[in-house]
């Protein structure tokens, strides 16, 4: 990830199954093709309770970054489809570690955290067997201060999201690599 780079995060709430929302989310995505990267696709695992199923993530050029997803009405074939599009924002990277350099063993739990957190030191601090990605709101309009990516055993899962819900304004849920076979 280069340095002036913005990730854009989209979540989804739904029901679907990732077989009936992966073609929908493919249309959508083809709109807003980027020439750096290829979006990523997060599922969230069964056994978790998140409001959001899936999380889209976009790389954006600083310079490149506006929200396609709002321009004109992009959205209206998930309406009939029972999808509901949460444009979270922009956001910077704070403390990243390369994917490749991560265990595949390794479950990835994502948190929002709102705005009113003003310590983001509490976070790092947390004692994992892991790591932790930390990006901030590049916008004042994007819906969280703050998105996590801790990427931790699964059997230190369920701890970490009840130690991140016992916080104000955060909300976490397991996530694993959606394949979508025709992007």
């Amino acid at each position: 990830m280069k340095k002036d780079t913005i990730i854009q995060f989209i979540c989804f709430a739904t029901s679907l199954e990732l077989d009936a929302f992966a073609p929908n989310w493919e249309r959508f995505v083809k709109r807003l093709k980027n020439k750096t990267t290829e979006p990523s696709l997060q599922q969230q695992v069964p056994e978790t309770k998140n409001k959001y199923r899936y999380v889209s993530q976009h790389e954006s050029p600083d310079g490149d970054f506006n929200f396609r997803f709002m321009n004109e009405r992009k959205s209206e074939h998930f309406l009939e489809q029972q999808v509901r599009v949460i444009q979270i924002g922009g956001y910077v990277c704070l403390q990243f570690k390369k994917r490749n350099d991560i265990d595949d063993s390794r479950v990835r739990l994502i948190a929002f955290v709102g705005h009113n957190e003003t310590d983001i030191d509490f976070y790092r601090q947390i004692p994992i067997d892991g790591h932790l990605d930390i990006y901030q709101a590049y916008y004042e309009s994007c819906n969280y201060g703050y998105v996590l990516e801790f990427f931790i055993p699964e059997t230190d899962a369920e701890d970490l999201i009840l130690q991140l819900k016992q916080r104000l304004h955060v909300e976490a849920g397991i996530y694993k690599e959606a394949f979508v076979p025709h992007l």
